[in-house]
């Protein structure tokens, strides 16, 4: 317990990081998905509270679940899906915000998505003369040094001051770039949403890239029978979260949908299910079967 640097060997007391880590940590995280550009609509928010390990898992779970997944079905032979947030850099930012955090201070972890973007805050900015330049070179500073060890020990982190060089790096491969803002008081990092485009400003686009006859099919398959395939941004939605968790029955999965599609009720799931018929699939008994994309 003292090694770990949840008791005081001086007091015999626990620590501040035993506190952190036990259920009665009162500080929560919170998340939120907004409609449009602003915080003026709730599409639907979540609040973790307790140990800082479960609001870690339950942040990634949910930041998961947000992250809408477009989906390209053009007769090719391989779909070809792609994320809105870049998942490696999202976690990144997510891990970093719990390790260097000014617990001093009672601010709230913030992980909001607008139609455009994801803004992740923390309490606290760079620490012990750290900038934005010297941390992207390498250099570290620890602000909470033994919680970065322990995260480090339960394959949370590398603990190589990695992190925020990966980030960029991950969407410098995207032609992207996200945005940083430090203050003494906090840090915020801003992700583009590489999908902004197609699903909210042009949904037009993304439903003709989805269409299924086109001149490829034809050279490839001889036949004009192909049946289209509508993967509208609803759709979409519904076959990323099923491919994310198999098997699951409607009730269940309407429970995730609604995170980011509050208006979808059972009827209208019922309804993209016919129209998903060549990708998604009912596997089992009415009582204990469930959703499947199709191999």
């Amino acid at each position: 317990m003292v090694t770990s640097g949840f008791v005081d060997p001086k007091s015999n007391q626990y620590t501040n990081l035993a506190f952190w880590l036990s259920d009665q940590y009162d500080v929560a995280t919170k998340m939120a998905v907004y409609q449009g550009l602003d915080r003026s609509v709730f599409r639907t928010k979540k609040q973790y509270e307790g140990s800082l390990i479960r609001q870690i898992d339950n942040a990634l779970e949910y930041y998961d679940l947000c992250n809408e997944v477009r989906v390209i079905i053009n007769g090719r032979p391989m779909r070809e899906e792609i994320p809105s947030y870049n998942s490696t850099a999202a976690r990144e930012a997510i891990l970093n915000m719990y390790c260097h955090r000014d617990f001093s201070r009672s601010s709230n972890i913030k992980i909001e998505f607008f139609d455009d973007r994801c803004e992740m805050i923390s309490p606290g900015g760079f620490y012990d003369g750290l900038t934005l330049e010297k941390a992207l070179n390498g250099e570290q500073s620890f602000r909470n040094e033994k919680l970065v060890q322990l995260l480090f020990k339960l394959d949370y982190i590398e603990n190589y001051a990695s992190g925020l060089s990966r980030i960029f790096k991950e969407y410098k491969k995207e032609g992207l770039e996200p945005i940083i803002y430090t203050s003494s008081t906090a840090f915020k990092v801003t992700f583009p949403n590489k999908n902004y485009e197609a699903l909210y400003l042009n949904p037009e686009k993304h439903l003709e890239d989805n269409k299924s006859i086109t001149n490829f099919a034809h050279a490839q398959v001889g036949t004009s029978n192909i049946k289209k395939i509508d993967l509208n941004k609803r759709n979409s939605n519904i076959y990323r979260i099923i491919k994310q968790n198999p098997g699951l029955r409607s009730t269940q999965l309407l429970e995730l949908l609604k995170v980011a599609d509050t208006e979808i009720t059972l009827d209208i799931f019922k309804k993209s299910i016919k129209q998903l018929s060549e990708l998604i699939e009912y596997r089992g008994s009415r009582r204990t079967g469930g959703y499947f994309v199709k191999e």
